[in-house]
């Protein structure tokens, strides 16, 4: 009999675990359900702007606007050093160093939940560079691929000898080939069109609405790999942003690097060079398809890139939406071992509000199935105790 509680509440908690469940793939979890962490923009100027310098602020002043802007997950902070102002201590490095004769420059900051201090890119506030921050061909085709269904793109940036670099990009297309036959997506994973369907049937039962896609995105397992030489004068702004925020991928000059992009353009650790290997290439890929568990995002390995893209205008943004924690990276778990960016401050979820004053008074009924079943486990318990 003794044996018997702890049975009960075992069958509870799986139970409990199995209600809660998330099915939904990573990739996919992430693309509807993240929202992409701000880049910071410093504008470091003495004298007043010029035409030119002011016509290249309203760029990115729209870029960064919600209103107006094309959905960049940028903030904009305009500091002029001509006043006696408090300078906040994240601009102060950068303050210090700036001359009254000095150009107006514009100074780019990784997301504060990498706790990278020091800036990714700096240079002239000027039309050119601007736009450059703000978008380039490379994340356009990107976007186009995520939001078509490709599952990640992996980038292959090319270290500079061409048969080094036609090695690894035929390499990894075989790898990533072998993967996609491998990889399969979860089980119940539910299409938007059924959810209505299957929550009209009498006969069956509840779902749960994490299971439920948010978006038409066409869900598929599917890699596209993109090669960009490091030397492209058009991605420079992007390819700082790729790899300097990893010491090993800063300091690999000449070796060909693999990136993973998924979700809305969050990347994971890229492998370089002899790191290249269908075990990294399968860990990375079996982590991404896998179906996600409840985790908040910080916590999980990656870098969101600054894209200007309006993710949600692509996603159905009226249903209840929960942060969740994602299964461990295993496979490429090496590959992000980052401190740069490994040990974000956490955040605490947010539920946002229902929609209707119905939904706000009701109790989510695979709560009341398992509490009904918990009950109804320790009842029979407590009958077998009485009789024993």
């Amino acid at each position: 009999m003794k044996n018997l509680i702890p049975v009960v509440f075992s069958t509870g908690l799986l139970f409990l675990q199995s209600t809660h469940a998330c099915q939904v793939p990573v990739f996919r979890y992430a693309l509807e359900r993240w929202e992409a962490d701000n880049y910071h923009a410093l504008i470091l100027h003495h004298d007043p702007l010029n035409t030119n310098q002011k016509d290249a602020l309203a760029i990115l002043e729209r870029a960064a606007s919600p209103e107006l802007g094309d959905g960049a997950n940028l903030k904009l902070h305009l500091l002029d050093l001509s006043f006696n102002l408090a300078i906040a201590p994240r601009w102060q490095s950068e303050a210090s160093t700036f001359k009254p004769d000095d150009q107006a420059r514009i100074v780019l900051y990784y997301p504060e939940s990498t706790r990278i201090k020091e800036p990714f890119w700096t240079g002239g506030l000027n039309e050119e560079n601007v736009e450059r921050i703000v978008d380039s061909p490379l994340r356009q085709t990107i976007t186009s691929e995520l939001l078509a269904g490709t599952s990640n793109v992996w980038l292959l940036i090319q270290g500079g000898h061409e048969s080094v670099d036609l090695q690894a990009e035929t390499r990894l297309r075989g790898f990533l080939e072998q993967a996609r036959i491998e990889t399969k997506l979860p089980d119940g994973i539910i299409p938007l069109e059924k959810a209505t369907q299957l929550r009209s049937g009498p006969d069956d039962g509840p779902i749960d609405m994490d299971d439920v896609l948010r978006s038409s995105v066409p869900l598929k397992i599917d890699f596209k790999t993109i090669a960009v030489s490091r030397d492209d004068p058009v991605e420079e702004i992007f390819l700082a942003m790729l790899l300097n925020h990893s010491p090993r991928m800063r300091s690999t000059k000449e070796e060909p690097i693999a990136i993973p992009v998924f979700g809305r353009g969050r990347v994971l650790e890229g492998m370089i060079g002899a790191d290249m290997t269908l075990e990294h290439t399968r860990g990375a890929s079996t982590y991404l398809c896998a179906a996600c568990s409840c985790q908040v995002k910080d916590q999980n390995p990656g870098l969101d890139m600054l894209m200007s893209v309006k993710w949600s205008d692509h996603m159905l943004g009226s249903l209840i939406i929960e942060d969740r924690v994602l299964p461990p990276l295993e496979g490429i778990a090496e590959l992000v071992d980052d401190p740069d960016i490994k040990n974000p401050t956490p955040k605490q979820p947010v539920r946002p509000s229902a929609q209707n004053d119905e939904e706000k008074g009701s109790i989510p009924i695979s709560l009341v199935f398992t509490l009904s079943a918990i009950t109804i486990l320790i009842l029979f318990s407590t009958v077998w105790v009485r009789k024993s």
